[in-house]
C-alpha cells in the first residue's frame, strides 16, 4: 500500500500538468523530457515449483529487487538508461537457505538503448559479464493492437494496447496526450508515451516525469561495435560457458 501510494502521488504532481506542455518542449531543442521507471518485483513464480527448494530461494530473492530506469525523450529521439542512483537494498541478501552478494550476471544485459524514431534505428550498449559491445541495428517493429480500454494512471489519461513478440502476450498502456513513440526497454512505437508495460517476467510502470529540462540526447559509444548477430553468438556462447560453474541442479518434485 505504501509502494501504491507513493507512484500514484508521484504520478499526480508530475502529470498534472504534462499533457498541456510536453508537445510544446519537444520541439524545443535543448529542452528535453524525462521518465522515470520502476520494473516491479515478479509476482507469478509458478514457473519455479520444479526447481530445488534452495535454487528457488535464491531466484524469488533476486527478482524482488525493484530496478529503476530513466528515459529521455523529444520529439524523435530517446535514451533509455539504468538508474543506478535509485538501487535500493545493497547490503547482502538473505535468501533463507544462504547468503549471497548481489550479484548480476549481464548476458546482453542492455545498459543504454538510444533510438531515433525518424531513421528506425537503434545503438545501444550492451554488456556480457564485464565487457562491453555496441550494437546498432534497425528498430524492431512492433505490431500493437489498440485495444477499446482506458485507464487513469495518476492523473493521466491512458489507452490499452498490446502485441505479440516471440510469441509473449505485450499489454501496454500508453498516454495519446504525451506525443512520443518512446517507451521502456526495447518498447515503442505506440501513439503517445508508454507509461506502463507487462510481459510474463517484466513489468514497467513510470513514477515520475520530469518536463522542460536542460539537457541533451546523446547516442552511446563506448563499447566494441559488433552487429546484432555476432553479439548474440556471444551471449548463447557465454551463457554455456557459464552454465558450466554452476553447481549440478535436480529437477522434479520430491
Amino acid at each position: 500500500m505504501k509502494i501504491l501510494f507513493s507512484i500514484c502521488f508521484s504520478l499526480l504532481c508530475s502529470f498534472g500538468f504534462a499533457q498541456n506542455s510536453v508537445e510544446n518542449n519537444t520541439q524545443k531543442g535543448n529542452l528535453i523530457n524525462s521518465v522515470f521507471y520502476e520494473e516491479l518485483p515478479i509476482t507469478n513464480l509458478d514457473d519455479l515449483k520444479d526447481i530445488p527448494k534452495q535454487y528457488q530461494e535464491m531466484i524469488k530473492t533476486s527478482k524482488q529487487i525493484p530496478k529503476y530506469y530513466e528515459l529521455l525523450f523529444n520529439g524523435s529521439e530517446a535514451l533509455y538508461k539504468k538508474e543506478e542512483k535509485k538501487r535500493e537494498n545493497p547490503e547482502d541478501l538473505n535468501t533463507g537457505n544462504m547468503q549471497m552478494k548481489e550479484t548480476v550476471i549481464k548476458f546482453g544485459g542492455i545498459a543504454e538503448m538510444y533510438k531515433n524514431f525518424k531513421t528506425k534505428t537503434s545503438v545501444s550498449s550492451r554488456t556480457i559479464l564485464d565487457k562491453e559491445f555496441l550494437v546498432s541495428e534497425n528498430l524492431q517493429k512492433i505490431n500493437w493492437e489498440l485495444i477499446n480500454e482506458t485507464k487513469t494512471i495518476g492523473s493521466i489519461d491512458c489507452r490499452k494496447a498490446q502485441a505479440k513478440i516471440g510469441g509473449d502476450l505485450i499489454e501496454a498502456w500508453y498516454a495519446p496526450g504525451i506525443p512520443t513513440m518512446a517507451g521502456p526497454s526495447i518498447y515503442w512505437g505506440l501513439p503517445g508515451l508508454i507509461v506502463e508495460v507487462r510481459n510474463k517476467t517484466q513489468h514497467y510502470l513510470a513514477i515520475q516525469i520530469k518536463e522542460n529540462i536542460a539537457g541533451t540526447i546523446t547516442i552511446p559509444t563506448k563499447g566494441e561495435k559488433i552487429s546484432p548477430q555476432e553479439f548474440q553468438k556471444k551471449v548463447i556462447q557465454h551463457a554455456e560457458d557459464y552454465k558450466k560453474t554452476m553447481p549440478p541442479m535436480t529437477f522434479g518434485r520430491n
